[in-house]
């Protein structure tokens, strides 16, 4: 249907821009800042924001790891498990659009003072030869 067409055009043209936003406004940190943080046992939450499909194919991996898929990040601020805006906070997702929307979320909203986004994603993490974990166990995606 053309209509249906139409309309999926325009929301994902929606959705670009406000990611677009979102990745100004948040802040981000790149996979080098991240694994250094993580070979120094830097004190943080690391959040996969992708759905589970994704999360189950590889994930990046650190000492405290939280798989929320996005629509649900908000909602578990406070909650038992969950988010606090007193925390050190790393998100991610494949490229690193739903990652900022988040992270921008959780600081304009709820107050997350020390808030960071992924900085293109597992697909960076990837490219720059660290680690992803799976039900299989650890490795490297090789060029």
């Amino acid at each position: 249907n053309t209509a249906d067409k139409e309309l999926k055009k325009e929301l994902m043209g929606k959705w670009k821009a406000y990611a677009k936003v979102a990745q100004k406004k948040a802040t981000g940190i790149t996979a080098e800042e991240l694994n250094k943080w993580m070979k120094e046992d830097k004190d943080f939450i690391l959040v996969d924001v992708r759905e589970p499909k994704e999360v189950a194919a590889g994930a990046i991996m650190a000492l405290d790891w939280k798989a929320i898929p996005r629509g649900m990040a908000a909602p578990m601020v406070g909650k038992a498990m969950a988010l606090k805006p007193s925390q050190t906070v790393v998100i991610y997702c494949k490229l690193g659009a739903r990652s900022a929307m988040v992270a921008n979320e959780l600081k304009e909203v709820y107050g997350f003072k020390n808030i960071y986004y992924l900085k293109g994603g597992i697909m960076g993490w990837i490219k720059k030869g660290y680690e992803i974990h799976n039900m299989m166990g650890e490795f490297t995606v090789s060029k």
